[in-house]
């Protein structure tokens, strides 16, 4: 991945446009906003580099924090119009205030007063300064990651390169707010860069060694190459999957492909038709009748006999009660006759 200088990005994006606009917002000179973003920038990067120097679950938390819904890739393109009104400003305040503490674990008053002393700055003014400067900052660092199509293992080589370009904006106090024991900046940003280069080498896969699991069979395949194990694609790394648009570039999906192939005309004729549809539903139904028939005759004949003689029994008494009604006035009539 190509190394990008934050700090000259941050100038570009912030012009002097982008300071008349901020001035008019906050009330402070152009100069006083250039320096405010040049000391805010400097230490939310320290900031930035120490919590991934800290290990790669770390690493992974900034990560998800940069590449958050509230961090806007197009924001060197847009960042005029974001300052230009306070609405607009004030969400970007936001943005910024949620990625420092989500992203560094500091509360960005902390840096904010940091910079304000630095810079002799109202504090008020600084904090709101510090927290859009954040904001742009994060969105360079997310547009420059999906352009390159970097992941989260590109972060720590990424930060290490802007350790040489931030240290003129270091003091001690800085040190401190980052808690580091180092009186000495460069000392401390060695330190931090040893880390780094650290956890990068965690996100590398693991390689067998040499001779580890073969046999004598396996001889004959050392010669050709085999394919390396891919690293586990991280939970934060949501713009791999789908397809992101930055600027109208397009970034197509790193999903595989399907493995299932069209459906041929194989398969087209393995569907049942009609007519065997309906010859096996009354097979199915013939068999359940059957099969009803057999156990009622097994299991419950002799009660549904009983069943039956009670039912039948009154029927034939009513039959021979209305027979004999019936028959008796006929004989009477034959007999006078």
């Amino acid at each position: 991945m190509k190394r990008i200088n934050l700090s000259a990005a941050l100038r570009a994006c912030a012009d002097d446009v982008v300071h008349q606009k901020l001035a008019q917002q906050v009330g402070l000179p152009p100069h006083a906003i250039e320096q405010v973003f040049a000391s805010s920038a400097a230490i939310l990067i320290a900031a930035l580099a120490a919590r991934a120097a800290e290990g790669r679950d770390e690493t992974i938390a900034v990560f998800g924090a940069l590449m958050s819904r509230t961090i806007n890739p197009r924001i060197r393109d847009e960042c005029a119009t974001w300052v230009d009104s306070t609405g607009k400003l004030k969400e970007l305040e936001h943005a910024g205030f949620t990625l420092v503490a989500h992203a560094t674990g500091i509360d960005a008053t902390e840096l904010s007063d940091h910079v304000a002393a630095r810079v002799a700055v109202p504090a008020q003014a600084t904090c709101a300064l510090t927290c859009v400067s954040a904001a742009i900052v994060g969105g360079l660092i997310k547009h420059h990651m999906l352009i390159e199509q970097a992941d989260v293992s590109d972060l720590p080589g990424l930060f290490a390169a802007q350790l040489a370009t931030i240290a003129e904006h270091l003091n001690d106090d800085s040190i401190d707010v980052l808690g580091y024991l180092h009186a000495d900046v460069n000392a401390s940003l060695d330190q931090v860069s040893t880390r780094l280069t650290s956890v990068t080498a965690d996100f590398e896969p693991v390689r067998p060694r040499i001779g580890e699991g073969t046999t004598a069979i396996d001889e004959p395949a050392r010669s050709q190459p085999q394919p390396q194990p891919q690293p586990p694609i991280p939970a934060h790394n949501r713009y791999d999957i789908g397809k992101v648009f930055v600027n109208d570039i397009r970034f197509t999906s790193a999903m595989q492909p399907s493995q299932m192939g069209p459906v041929g005309p194989a398969a087209k004729r393995g569907k049942p038709t009609s007519r065997r549809t309906w010859k096996v539903f009354a097979l199915t139904t013939a068999t359940v009748l059957v099969a009803v028939l057999a156990w009622g005759k097994v299991f419950h004949w002799p009660d549904m006999q009983s069943a039956l003689a009670q039912v039948t029994r009154p029927a034939v008494k009513s039959i021979s009660v209305v027979s004999g009604a019936i028959s008796s006035p006929d004989l009477k009539t034959a007999s006078v006759k």
